[in-house]
């Protein structure tokens, strides 16, 4: 990797984390700079203006998950454990990395910059296509019934952000145990497969 990328990436997770403490407004440029061990000319080399450097480390952090999260069908295994499997590495990014720390802060910026608010919710929705993928395979094996699979995705990920993200962000609830968890995925797919199992 080069010197100027190893750079910028240095800069976007000190920017994460300042935005992440200190919230948008209050995040300190030099800071940032100081965290990454640039100087501030390196920054705005990279990153013509705060909101730019904002956008990049949130969307730096929903790219995280990728390698963390992987889903493949296996016509061999019960769905509901598959689902399950990928719906607990969902959480584990949500709740381990920089998933409802930086959730929160950009929900604590709604009233104030909704744009900010609009981009990061944006990217929440952005389609999840490994689901999508996995969905359109599990109906080809005639285990799941002929439906959207673009619908099915939204459907499990509502289900999941309505039990486990927004009432850590809009209601201050505590993040539950893993036994909570573990119920309510279980119900969760319950109430999905019910609906759509073969």
């Amino acid at each position: 990797m080069k010197l100027s990328e190893k750079k910028r990436l240095a800069l976007i997770e000190a920017a994460q984390s300042e935005f992440i403490e200190h919230g948008f407004a209050a995040a300190n440029m030099d800071r940032v700079c100081e965290l990454a061990g640039t100087s501030k000319r390196t920054l705005y080399r990279h990153f013509s203006s705060k909101d730019v450097l904002f956008f990049e480390a949130v969307k730096s952090a929903h790219q995280g998950q990728s390698p963390c999260v992987q889903l493949d069908y296996d016509p061999n295994t019960d769905l509901e454990l598959q689902l399950a499997a990928y719906l607990r590495a969902k959480l584990n990014f949500l709740y381990q990395d920089f998933g409802l720390p930086l959730a929160r802060m950009v929900i604590s910026e709604f009233i104030r910059t909704p744009e900010l608010a609009e981009s990061y919710l944006q990217q929440l929705q952005q389609k999840d296509e490994q689901l999508e993928n996995w969905f359109m395979d599990a109906i080809a094996d005639r285990k799941l019934k002929n439906q959207d699979p673009a619908k099915m995705s939204n459907m499990l990920m509502c289900l999941l952000n309505g039990n486990f993200m927004w009432p850590q962000l809009v209601a201050n609830q505590e993040v539950p145990s893993n036994e909570q968890q573990e119920q309510i995925i279980g119900d969760m797919l319950q109430l999905f497969l019910n609906g759509y199992r073969c």
